[in-house]
């Protein structure tokens, strides 16, 4: 079938009517279909509909009433769970998982993995970090059991992400991987335990830090004041760092949660696909006198005359900030407001630099209410990374070169409405 424009796959209704092109394009589509090996093996096919989104198999003319009801799940222009381009993009064509897929992107596909080809070639060895997450992942390649098309770690970052997104407890979840355990052939390698699964993918998990604020975000009990009990500022007027539960235990009054972003745009580096779309915004030249990316931009094209040795490494990150306040509780519920920070690499692509897995939260500011004139004391450990991002940088490792490099950031642009605006430039 060929990659034609699809937006025929929702614009469904004239009116009350189905538009013709649309019944015409799911009769193409389920003729695709028909061609896996899915539907040639069961008669079935994955039921790709907006309620289904690609998990059941249905058969053909069941498939066909749920698009002409509910349509397409968004953004499958590419029927990646029904066969296509199947060998060159690497896609497992088990249900799509989100956290799952980004692993499967990042890493590639798991039998033969080309990632392994990289670690016994290297030109230049990997740091240390970077090492061990190489043979994590190499360690963790070996299929559930003999044949079997999930690796161990697939199926333990799976089993990950179900307990979280419908909240399972523990002893649910190592039920239900000893149940799966019995099922399947007795030579395989499930974790047999929801603590023994987490070690499996403890290597994917990146650092974070969880710093101790005064209730009245006076200051953060870190660094050179990490010792404190109370708020230098406030004193004892409820600045005390600790408060006492029903049952007289002491917890943090208040604590601000922090995901360094360092690791996680080395670990852009550490994909080999990733690594190469780091660059694109040397690497495509584009129209003058149009902007068609950030590096487009006067902005982005000052920095680069004004710091020619930062412009010189097309690896180097320039960076987006964005922050707002949202209720956690929902509408109905008590007011809370919390505040995330969120940085976004823009060397990637256009179609990819504002996709969720490039999003990264680099703060949780901690509520009831909005941080207002202290915001700048919540964005200190931040603010303190960026510094040495751009004054030191970190050794990172370039998977697509085989090589070590100095990569530094910048931060190029902050994004909210007037609000947050005058709480950033304090």
């Amino acid at each position: 079938m060929e990659k034609l424009n699809r937006k025929w796959m929702y614009e469904r209704l004239e009116g009350r009517l189905l538009r013709k092109e649309f019944t015409i394009g799911v009769r193409g589509f389920i003729d695709f279909a028909k061609q896996h090996r899915d539907f040639q093996e069961s008669s079935k096919i994955r039921c790709p509909c907006s309620k289904c989104k690609n998990v059941p198999f249905l058969d053909v003319e069941s498939v066909r009433q749920h698009l002409y009801k509910k349509g397409f799940l968004n953004d499958y222009y590419e029927f990646v769970c029904h066969g296509e381009d199947f060998d060159s993009l690497k896609v497992s064509d088990e249900p799509s998982d989100p956290y799952v897929d980004m692993i499967i992107d990042a890493f590639g596909q798991v039998d033969g993995d080309p990632m392994h080809e990289d670690i016994r070639n290297v030109d230049e060895e990997p740091n240390p970090q970077v090492k061990k997450f190489f043979e994590m992942l190499a360690a963790a390649q070996k299929p559930l059991y003999e044949g079997s098309r999930l690796s161990v770690l697939e199926m333990a970052s799976r089993i990950t992400s179900l307990k979280c997104e419908y909240n399972l407890p523990h002893r649910c979840v190592d039920r239900i991987s000893s149940l799966i355990s019995e099922v399947i052939p007795d030579e395989n390698s499930m974790s047999k335990t929801y603590y023994d699964t987490k070690k499996v993918v403890k290597g994917l998990e990146l650092p974070h830090e969880k710093i101790h604020a005064c209730p009245k975000g006076c200051m953060l009990f870190w660094k050179d004041k990490a010792h404190l009990e109370k708020c230098s500022k406030c004193g004892g007027g409820g600045g005390e760092r600790y408060k006492k539960t029903s049952r007289g235990k002491c917890v943090p009054a208040k604590v601000l949660f922090y995901f360094p972003i360092a690791p996680r745009l080395q670990r852009l580096y550490a994909t080999k696909d990733l690594a190469h779309e780091m660059q694109w915004h040397s690497q495509n030249p584009r129209v003058s006198g149009t902007l068609a990316h950030p590096s487009d931009s006067e902005a982005w094209k000052h920095l680069d005359n004004t710091y020619k040795d930062f412009a010189s490494e097309p690896r180097n990150v320039r960076l987006g900030l964005c922050t707002d306040g949202f209720s956690a509780h929902g509408k109905f519920g008590r007011q809370y407001s919390c505040w995330p920070v969120i940085v976004t690499p823009y060397n990637l692509p256009p179609w990819l630099c504002m996709k969720k897995p490039f999003m990264f939260l680099s703060l949780l500011i901690p509520g009831p209410k909005n941080p207002k004139g202290n915001l700048d004391v919540y964005m200190q450990p931040l603010i303190d990374e960026l510094k040495s991002l751009w004054e030191v940088g970190t050794m990172t490792y370039d998977v697509s070169t085989k090589q070590n490099f100095k990569l530094r950031a910048a931060l190029l642009w902050t994004v909210s409405d007037f609000p947050a605006f005058g709480m950033l430039s304090g």
